[in-house]
């Protein structure tokens, strides 16, 4: 939750920086509708969301993200038993669609303070190994397809020429439909195999900062 407070006073003293100098200034703003650019949450580098937003009117804007998240990660521990060493490895891959609209509280779109509603339609695939050095071992897969939301705050800075500088947090949830395969080696030869579906629900918060080009 600190994170949270720490970064909604970063975005609050930003929009009043920015709305400060751009009231001081003797140019008229480049109308600009349409913004590209690429988002990523500081809390998992291992997703990006490359997205565009189009204004609509003057307070409201829609877009649409395309979602690629990608982790791998292995580990190994010693056996204190049998004196053997366990491996493990761990893959995900995301692919998935983010459409939104966001309401300007202050300024013009697509610059300001805002809020944004959004729908998260996600399908997600992850594989577990785990095995014994020499050894065959058990792997196990989950499919998911995910459908859920997030309501966020944030504000859109547009410097320069068109540079958008973004950053977001709030909160969302999501609706989980798994599919796990289980896959287990038998002697002295062959596989048994096992599937099982289950659901959950995920709730957790958002961090979002985005660097994209408006024109």
């Amino acid at each position: 939750m600190s994170v949270m407070s720490s970064l909604c006073l970063v975005l609050l003293s930003s929009a009043v920086a920015h709305a400060d100098s751009s009231s001081t200034g003797s140019t008229e703003a480049v109308p600009r509708k349409t913004v590209l650019g690429l988002a990523v949450n500081p809390t998992d580098w291992g997703q990006l969301v490359l997205e565009g937003e189009r204004v609509v009117a003057p307070r409201v804007s829609v877009g649409l993200g395309l979602l690629v998240g990608f982790h791998v990660s292995n580990g190994s521990r010693d056996l204190e038993r049998t004196e053997q060493r366990l491996e493990t490895r761990d893959s995900l891959f995301q692919l998935g669609v983010v459409p939104r609209a966001r309401f300007f509280l202050s300024g013009t779109a697509p610059e300001g303070l805002w809020v944004s509603p959004q729908l998260e339609v996600i399908h997600q695939w992850r594989e577990y190994e785990q095995f014994v050095v020499e050894d065959e071992g058990n792997e196990s897969s989950i499919r998911s397809l995910q459908l859920g939301g997030a309501a966020l705050v944030g504000y859109t800075a547009i410097l320069g020429q068109g540079l958008s500088v973004q950053a977001g947090v709030g909160v969302g949830a999501r609706h989980s439909s798994d599919r796990y395969e289980s896959r287990q080696p038998v002697l002295p030869s062959g596989e048994v195999s096992s599937t099982t579906k289950g659901r959950s629900w995920t709730f957790d918060e958002r961090l979002q900062v985005s660097l994209g080009w408006a024109f």
